[in-house]
């Protein structure tokens, strides 16, 4: 009994030890199993990202080949573009040089015409001068002859005076009398004399003066004519592009005349409904006419359309400005002139919304005011 009672502890220690080596060896054999699942997990792994790899690839290679093919059609395109560019540049620059040209020929025309008229001018100052001289010459010529003549005709008197046996009372009376007709005449000479000078002189002055008033007046006239253009141009170039048509000429006086005849209406309604100044007693008060209500009906509906052509005008000026501004064969000189027709049609917008709310207000509030007199 002892003996197996000794023995019991060791055969069951022999038999826990069996069962632990069997479980260390079912451990290892699981840990080798997992461990082929996890290594067949990676290969199965690495055979699908092999595969996406290659799927990648040929998206990448794909999406290479599309941008390729985008970009030679975009280059093509640009190419073409800028060869039209530079064959519109070239045009540009043959009708600049030959605008240039012109404008250097007309220049040129003009300094020779000016360059002549200024040597006509002074060819014919130089005329006149040389005509003046001469007349002066030929008049000092002929006084200087007049005065040798009477010199010799009073020494040939002298002379028969001298010759005659006349008496001493009588010679001494001619003698004083000759002597008085002398200092008379050199008197008078000297009188012609000065004269002449100072008309030689009033009109060389004259001429310069009437030089200096042509130069003048030319200016004068160059400014007025000046201004006389901006004058026009402000009144009829609506769209401020340095042009006149017949349109833009036909518009601006149809709204003066528009303008005019709203001005009479209004002061032949101003006298209409002006009432005399009461004499005894205060006149009963009255409803606002009707006339008054109809004018205010018609410029409400005349704001109204006005605002609807103004907003139509603004989206078609609005669409224009945005087609050049997206088309690169525009020039930016129809860029800017699109543009500043697109901005004075949005004040023209703004100014009809404007005029539409005050006539709506006016129109509202006579009525307004004729219910409540009829309701009195």
């Amino acid at each position: 009994m002892a003996l197996i009672f000794l023995a019991g502890p060791l055969y069951a220690t022999d038999r826990k030890s069996s069962s632990s080596d069997d479980r260390r060896v079912q451990d290892y054999k699981r840990k080798i199993a997992e461990i082929n699942q996890r290594v067949a997990a990676t290969e199965k792994a690495l055979g699908q990202a092999a595969a996406d790899y290659k799927a990648q690839v040929a998206r990448k290679e794909k999406e290479l080949r599309d941008l390729t093919q985008q970009y030679q059609a975009r280059a093509e395109s640009a190419k073409k573009a800028i060869g039209e560019l530079r064959k519109d540049q070239a045009e540009l620059a043959k009708a600049l040089g030959n605008y240039e040209k012109a404008l250097k020929e007309k220049q040129a025309a003009e300094a020779n015409r000016k360059r002549d008229e200024a040597k006509k001018k002074a060819a014919e100052d130089a005329k006149r001068a040389a005509d003046a001289k001469r007349a002066a010459a030929k008049k000092e010529a002929d006084d200087r002859q007049r005065r040798e003549a009477a010199k010799k005709k009073e020494e040939a008197r002298r002379a028969a005076h001298t010759k005659k046996p006349a008496a001493k009372k009588p010679e001494q009376s001619k003698s004083d009398k000759q002597k008085r007709i002398d200092a008379a005449r050199a008197k008078q000479r000297a009188e012609y004399a000065k004269r002449a000078a100072e008309a030689k002189a009033r009109a060389g002055k004259a001429r310069k003066d009437h030089d200096a008033r042509s130069t003048e007046q030319r200016e004068a006239i160059r400014k007025k004519a000046e201004e006389s253009r901006r004058a026009f141009l402000k009144r009829f170039d609506v769209n401020r592009d340095g042009k006149v048509t017949k349109e833009e000429g036909k518009q601006v006086l149809a709204a003066e005349a528009k303008r005019r005849a709203e001005a009479r209406n209004k002061a032949s309604t101003s006298k209409s409904t002006s009432k005399p100044a009461p004499t005894r007693k205060a006149p009963v008060r009255k409803p606002a006419p009707k006339t008054s209500l109809d004018r205010l009906r018609a410029k409400y509906s005349a704001a109204i359309k006005n605002d609807e052509s103004a907003k139509r005008r603004l989206a078609t000026a609005k669409r224009a400005y945005d087609e050049a501004r997206g088309n690169r064969k525009t020039y930016k000189v129809d860029l800017e002139r699109l543009g500043k027709n697109y901005e004075r049609a949005r004040k023209d917008a703004y100014t009809a919304g404007r005029e539409l709310v005050s006539a709506k207000r006016a129109y509202e509030y006579a009525r307004k005011k004729q219910s409540e007199a009829k309701k009195r």
